[in-house]
This record gives structure tokens, sequence and C-alpha cells, in this order.
């Protein structure tokens, strides 16, 4: 049917690993691909929006107490689309791959990766499964490309989960939610708050966007369409 082939392209390209990153951002996400030449390792700290630089002694974020955390980046060739993308994964999954290499190696075997966690879930995993062994062909295509530099590729920070967290809805979207949030009881808003782990409704992220609208949908099922008061609360609609 037309609107069943319409859905399908529509989950396809909100899916698809679309600039130089490949981007898991939700549940049950994943991506079949190649591991390929060296790991790049870095220490980092969250900051809240982005992993930045630890720089060991000196470190800011060091002196208040925080710890860095392992990010380890691999270049990752997707054979479906013939492109060569980024991946990047912290202590867990690394020594996931690890144990990948050391059964399989990487150099001859397709791998699924995927997410198991919703978005902002800080417990999130990811599992790695081999996939299909590569032909000679594919072996031999994959070993003329030319890599990406891994460590420019951070110079503005990144993240394997998603990698547009800064970037939040647009403001024409945050206003339609806003609207329809109003409408509805003040616990329905900090439901919804709080499932997004944000203060405002503008700070939704940009990926989050479906999520949240399907999120929305749910909480005007459920509760009345009514106006509760708040004080001495941040405004969510600020």
């Amino acid at each position: 049917m037309s609107w069943d082939h319409a859905q399908g392209l529509a989950d396809k390209h909100s899916n698809s690993n679309n600039g130089l990153f490949v981007r898991l951002a939700n549940d049950r996400d994943k991506v079949v691909g190649v591991f390929v030449g060296e790991p790049f390792a870095r220490e980092t700290h969250w900051t809240g929006e982005r992993y930045e630089e630890c720089i060991g002694t000196g470190c800011s974020y060091c002196k208040e107490g925080k710890r860095p955390n392992l990010r380890v980046l691999m270049n990752f060739y997707l054979p479906v689309e013939k492109e060569l993308k980024i991946i990047e994964g912290g202590t867990i999954w690394f020594k996931d791959l690890l144990k990948a290499r050391d059964k399989y190696g990487l150099t001859t075997w397709m791998f699924e990766v995927e997410r198991h966690g919703d978005s902002g879930n800080a417990k999130t995993t990811y599992s790695l499964l081999p996939e299909e062994k590569l032909s000679a062909e594919q072996i031999k295509e994959i070993g003329a490309l030319k890599l990406h530099d891994l460590a420019k590729s951070v110079s503005g920070g990144s993240d394997f989960n998603t990698y547009d967290k800064g970037e939040t809805i647009e403001a024409r979207t945050a206003s339609q939610f806003v609207s329809r949030l109003k409408a509805l009881p003040r616990e329905a808003v900090d439901v919804f708050l709080e499932k997004f782990g944000i203060s405002r409704v503008r700070e939704v992220k940009a990926s989050q966007e479906q999520v949240a609208n399907t999120f929305i949908e749910r909480l005007e099922a459920k509760y009345c369409h009514t106006q509760a008061e708040s004080k001495g609360e941040v405004d969510p609609f600020a």
C-alpha cells in the first residue's frame, strides 16, 4: 500500500547515516559495516553538550573532580552505501570490539552494531555481532580506501550516540510543542520534561523531534486539556 511504502521510506531516511559519523540515536537502531584501520583513543569529559578533550595535568574538569571517559573512534565502511564513515564508542563498546577482533578478525568480516536503550538513557549499551564474511573483492575494495583522519574529525567534539546533541528543534517546532503542552495539566508537562531530560521545551534535540511528537500525542490522549499553574519553577516555555 502507498501508506506502508511511504512509511518505509520515511523510516529509512530518518535512520540513514548522513554526514561523517555513524549515528545510532534510538533504541534498536543498527548499522552493518566493516571496521577499517587503526583506532584513535582519547580521554574526554562530557560538558552536557559535547565531549571535551581531557588535557591531563592542569585539566579544569579533573580539578573539579570529574573523571575522564574513554572514547575510541574507528573508520567504518558501509557496504550497502559504499561509504566510509566514522564510528565511536566508549569503554565497554571498545572491549567488545577487541573481543571480536581476537575471535574473528576485523579485516575479513562485516559486523552489526545495534543500540539498546532509548535516546538519553545513561544505561544504553551496544551489541556487536559478526554479520557476514567479506569476499576477496570486497577486501580489495576496502583496502584501497583513503581513511578519514580520526584525530582531525573530533576537533569540534563528537558523540557516538547522537552526533547532533547540540542541535535543538527549530523554533517553529518548539512553538508548536509549547502550544500543545500548554493545553495540558502541569503534571503532563513535567512528565514530558523528565522524559527528555530537559527543563525547557525548546531544548528538545532535533534528533528526538519525532519521538517527542509521538510522546505529546500520548499525553494528549491521557490528560484533560487544562492549564495548571506553576509557581517558583523554571518556565519550560521560556
